[in-house]
């Protein structure tokens, strides 16, 4: 099942939420994330969260045409889009796509990321997307794909990622060790329209973005 979370970052655009929605999805908006559905005209699955940032005319609006509502306290331990990617992951999800998890603040952003770790603990391909970034986790190899001379950026995450090859890329790899903190990932390019990473150990994020 591919599960879609709509949280209170920066909102997605309409045409991002209409091209993520084109197939049969199972949307959450998370908190604040019904407020641009309302605005949008568009219907959720479910609304979960402590429901305090919710405009109350969108909240009501979805009560009253029988939208599956969990409400959270206040004081609690996740963040509410932590608690929907655990509700996704409950229900089934093989796919999660996280839209209004940018934004301004830094600190939700890390804290986002950090879901696509937990996603991968559970077997779950994830991805943070906005108009101008795709955001992966990868703990195994993987063959990328994208028009030659387009940017992906690879960053490590959590620690080292050991004999890293890249190949098909504009800055090619071969048995290297990326170390945590270090930037050469940064501003890559397809050479060709597939590229081959390859990894021994570690995590990697991939950042494909489009400005």
């Amino acid at each position: 099942m591919r599960v879609v979370i709509v949280s209170g970052g920066e909102a997605p655009t309409y045409s991002l939420l209409k091209k993520e929605l084109k197939e049969e999805s199972y949307l959450i908006a998370a908190d604040s994330g019904a407020n641009v559905l309302f605005k949008y005209d568009i219907f959720p699955q479910l609304i979960i969260g402590d429901l305090d940032s919710i405009n109350n005319t969108a909240l009501n609006y979805y009560k009253n045409r029988n939208t599956s509502i969990i409400e959270y306290p206040p004081e609690k331990d996740y963040t509410d889009t932590e608690i929907a990617v655990n509700e996704a992951i409950k229900l089934g999800a093989s796919e999660i796509v996280l839209l209004g998890c940018t934004g301004s603040r830094i600190d939700h952003l890390f804290g986002n990321i950090g879901m696509l770790l937990k996603c991968l603990k559970a077997k779950v391909l994830a991805y943070i997307k906005d108009e101008n970034n795709t955001i992966v986790l990868r703990d195994s190899s993987i063959k990328i794909k994208g028009k030659m001379g387009k940017l992906f950026s690879l960053i490590p995450y959590g620690g080292d990622v050991n004999k890293l090859n890249i190949i098909g890329a504009k800055y090619p790899l071969k048995d290297y060790c990326l170390e945590s903190g270090s930037a050469i990932g940064i501003s890559n390019e397809f050479l060709e329209e597939e590229v081959d990473i390859n990894f021994e150990k570690g995590k990697l994020l991939i950042i494909y973005p489009r400005d």
